[in-house]
Parts: C-alpha cells; structure tokens; sequence
C-alpha cells in the first residue's frame, strides 16, 4: 500500500452556529455535520462522528493535495479490507471523485456505507459514512447527506455537494432556454431540468433527515437550520443563469437602489402561483419554481434570497413554527416591519401575498417566534 501522508499538523476547527455546526477542516474542506451527532476526537488525525445512538458514524481522513496521481490507486489504497461493492468516477469541482457503496466485515460483524474519495481539489480526502449492514437501507439518508456536506474548499461553498453531482450527470436531460414574462419585457435564461430534479431528490432526502428530530424541539430546530443551509447551497449555483439575465437584462447591477431592487424582484415572485410538491417535503426546489412559476413561502424566499445576494445584499431566511410559514429578510433601510436580532434587524418580505416590502399579512402579525438563519456558511 502507498504510504499515506496524513494532515496531523492541526485538528479540525469546529465552527458553532446557532444550531447544528459546522466543521472547517484542515486545507480548507468543510462538512455540516447532522445535529446531535458526536465527535470523538481520540485520534486528531481521523475526526469521527457517531450518531446519538451509535448506529451510524461518519469519518474523514486527508492527505496532502496531490499525494495521489491516479484516483484508482487512491480509491484501491483507502477501501475497507474485504469490501466489496460498486465504485463509480466522474469530475466535480474541478477535480477526480468517486462514490464507493461499500460492504465490508469489521470483529466478525458486517457494516455498509457510503464513501467519498477526492483528489485534485483541495486536500485528498476519503470521507465514509457507514452503519451495521442491516441498518444502512434506514440510514442511508444520513449517509448520503453527511457525504453531501462535504466540501472541499471555499470556492465551492456555494456549488452542489458530490451526490447531487452525481444524480444530475446521470440523469438523460439536456439544458433547456427558458423565456418568461418580467415587467414589462421578457427575460430568458438556460436551466437543467437534470440539475432540478437532482436538487429535488437533495431536499427529499435532507427532509427524511429532518423528520428524525420532529420529536425532539431542542434538536428540531438546529436540525432545521441545517436543512435549509444544504438547500441553499445545493441551489445557489443552479439560479446562476437566471441571476446573469437579470443583471445582463432589467436589473443591472447599480442600475436602481437596493430597497427598488428587492421590491422589483419580490413582486416578480409573489406573481408565481401557490404550488407545493407532492413529495414527502412539500418544497419545490428553487430553481424548479422557478421555472414553472410555482412555490410556496419558503421555496420563493429562497429564491429571492439567492437572487438578492447575488447583489450582494444580506439577508436571512425567516422561520416560524407556531406559523408554519417563511419569510425572507433583508439588511436595507427603510420603514416597515422588522425581524431584530441583537444589534441587527432585517426588512422582511412576504412572498406569497402580494404585499409591499415590510408588510405582513394580518394572520401573521401576533406571531412571535420568528427566528432567522443565516443561509451562507460561516467565514
């Protein structure tokens, strides 16, 4: 076996947000890892998660970048002793990756995951999600989403993990132009219905992932937290053609202050009829509703709130349990109502009545457990 040249130097960082956190590690990669799961930091080297009750762990090992020169060798030198199972390749992020589906024997018991192997972006890196083979078919959305969360370095925060990576270069849909009114002209732009529907299955399963905590409220709502930051970053790139048009067409970057630009865009969205999916999560995916013109609050904030950043507005997403209902907020002067937070506080926008900008719909003004999260990662 080649010998292995591990980053043991540093230990991870580990970045505490609001709720779940998220891990910076060595070289630059990051991961979200799923909320309440443990890290056991006994070898710096390899950081391991396990989930609350033991029955799935995650591990992550890394290399110097270029310690591997051919992806087989890597993924031959890292696969568990007496694994078999299916491995495929394909590029993303600029680099080589594989996605490996495992079974291998450990102390006379036989365990199942999911692994992830990166060389030419960011540091070489093996990361694994596993469980006992017969609970991998229940576990294999925490697998999958920890394997998801990965990211290799800054400069792909905002892009698709590796599994949807895969799900759209493997899906047999070519891009598409689409053309659609916006005020008084039209504005087209190219999408992928293969992206779509890959970021479609990413919320499907991130919301079998949330279903997890809906019995437990302290867990719930960072495990909420965490839900809508993969969505937004699994989304973010894919509205990137729209977010061109509009600054190539009726919105130049500049062209009118930011407070005109967000109403603009917000009755833009609030035209799009109420629609939701009939999917386990009920949210259409962003670029999705885009396209057919459809969404319901929290699919439309993400949008706007994608779209706004794109010209470099903050903003938050807005959450309300007792309201089951989504809003966006924005960092903009002005009067109208405010989500505070400390020292800051947030314009927000309704998207799915068609209300200015700081205005609420009557049903929602006595709500009082609004909270908001900030969609980017951490710098």
């Amino acid at each position: 076996m080649k010998k292995m040249s591990l980053l043991t130097s540093l230990l991870i960082l580990l970045t505490l947000s609001a709720g779940a956190f998220e891990v910076t590690l060595l070289g630059g990669a990051r991961m979200d890892i799923p909320e309440a799961w443990e890290l056991d930091d006994s070898d710096p080297s390899i950081p391991t998660w396990y989930s609350p009750d033991r029955r799935g762990a995650a591990e992550v090992i890394l290399w110097e970048p270029g310690t591997w020169e051919r992806l087989e060798d890597f993924a031959e030198s890292v696969m568990p002793d007496g694994a078999v199972g299916e491995i495929v390749a394909f590029t993303c992020w600029n680099g080589e990756v594989a996605l490996a589906d495992w079974t291998f024997p450990v102390a006379g018991e036989r365990f199942r995951g999911w692994f992830l192997i990166v060389t030419g972006s960011g540091p070489d890196v093996r990361v694994s999600a596993i469980s006992a083979e017969e609970d991998f078919l229940e576990r294999q959305p925490f697998l999958l989403s920890v394997l998801d969360s990965y990211i290799p370095t800054d400069d792909w925060r905002l892009t698709p993990g590796a599994v949807s990576t895969f799900l759209e270069l493997t899906a047999d849909m070519d891009p598409e132009k689409v053309r659609m009114p916006f005020g008084d002209g039209t504005i087209s732009w190219i999408q992928s219905p293969a992206g779509n529907q890959a970021s479609q299955d990413v919320i499907e399963r991130e919301a079998l992932v949330l279903s997890a905590y809906a019995g437990t409220p302290e867990l719930f709502y960072p495990a909420w937290e965490r839900y809508y930051r993969l969505i937004y970053r699994d989304s973010y790139s894919r509205l990137l053609s729209l977010a061109e048009a509009l600054q190539a067409g009726p919105l130049p970057a500049g062209s009118i202050d930011e407070r005109e630009l967000t109403e603009t865009l917000l009755t833009w969205l609030q035209g799009f009829s109420y629609g939701t999916t009939r999917g386990f999560s009920d949210l259409l995916s962003p670029s999705l509703a885009c396209v057919s013109q459809t969404g319901d609050c929290d699919s439309l904030s993400l949008v706007l709130l994608i779209l706004m950043d794109r010209y470099d507005v903050d903003g938050r997403l807005l959450l309300s349990q007792q309201a089951l209902h989504a809003l966006a907020g924005f960092d903009l002067p002005g009067e109208g109502m405010r989500y505070i937070e400390g020292e800051r506080s947030w314009l927000v926008a309704e998207l799915t009545s068609s209300l200015p900008l700081g205005v609420l719909p009557d049903r929602l003004t006595g709500v009082s457990d609004w909270f908001g999260i900030s969609l980017l990662s951490e710098e």
